[in-house]
């Protein structure tokens, strides 16, 4: 188990990207909401901090803010950049590469509209892990065990008969510290052809998230960010 996220940890949250958040913001309200109707019929799902219900509900009620982002004790919550979808720029997005999340649920408690609330199931669970079986060190080389030894879930990853690592989905939380410490983005990076790390964690809303088991990275592009067209909104 590796040592817990510090308050020291180096913040990803540039100006620009607060400025970028506040062009959003600014937008939005000019627009009278238009931003969110034009996502409405769309299809795209983003890894969302702990207490947002589901993409409708977040993007009906995030105002861009801020806050959530700038609370995050480890620098997990970072604003969805300036990009054509422009009715998700500013919200929140989860990032793993500066710790993990011990959901300290210090994001929902500064949400002063409910955009992330404590009774949405995410509140326990934000996602859930997938393997990329092309990726992933010990499905292809062998003898990495690193996710399944940090996983703080007792049973959530577990090695096979090869050593491979497998994600229990239903006791996944999606906390997000066997992604922040796989170790194949360093081993592989030489390898541009592929993802950079073994395992990651989606939103259960995404396609990538229905696949059974190890996936391959090109599934996983593929699915990563794209609404499960079962998932019904709860707005």
């Amino acid at each position: 188990m590796t040592d817990s996220p510090t308050e020291g940890s180096t913040s990803s949250f540039s100006r620009r990207s607060f400025c970028a958040a506040g062009v959003a913001a600014v937008g939005l309200v000019a627009l009278g909401g238009a931003g969110y109707l034009a996502f409405a019929d769309g299809n795209q799902v983003w890894l969302r901090p702990p207490g947002a219900v589901d993409e409708a509900h977040l993007l009906a009620r995030c105002n861009r803010c801020g806050r959530c982002i700038q609370v995050c004790p480890y620098h997990l919550v970072q604003p969805r950049p300036l990009s054509w979808d422009f009715p998700t720029v500013g919200t929140p997005e989860l990032n793993f590469k500066e710790g993990y999340c011990d959901f300290c649920m210090k994001c929902v408690e500064v949400c002063p509209t409910g955009a992330l609330n404590f009774d949405a199931p995410s509140a326990t669970n934000i996602g859930v892990a997938k393997v990329i079986r092309d990726v992933c060190i010990a499905w292809d080389w062998g003898g990495c065990t690193v996710c399944a030894d940090v996983c703080p879930v007792e049973g959530a990853i577990t090695l096979d008969e090869h050593g491979r690592p497998h994600v229990d989905e239903t006791l996944c939380d999606g906390c997000g510290l066997c992604e922040h410490d796989c170790p194949a983005p360093s081993l592989r990076a030489y390898d541009r052809s592929t993802v950079d790390g073994g395992i990651y964690v989606v939103s259960r809303q995404s396609q990538a998230a229905a696949e059974a088991g190890a996936i391959s990275s090109d599934a996983f592009a593929a699915g990563r960010n794209v609404l499960n067209p079962k998932e019904s909104s709860h707005e």
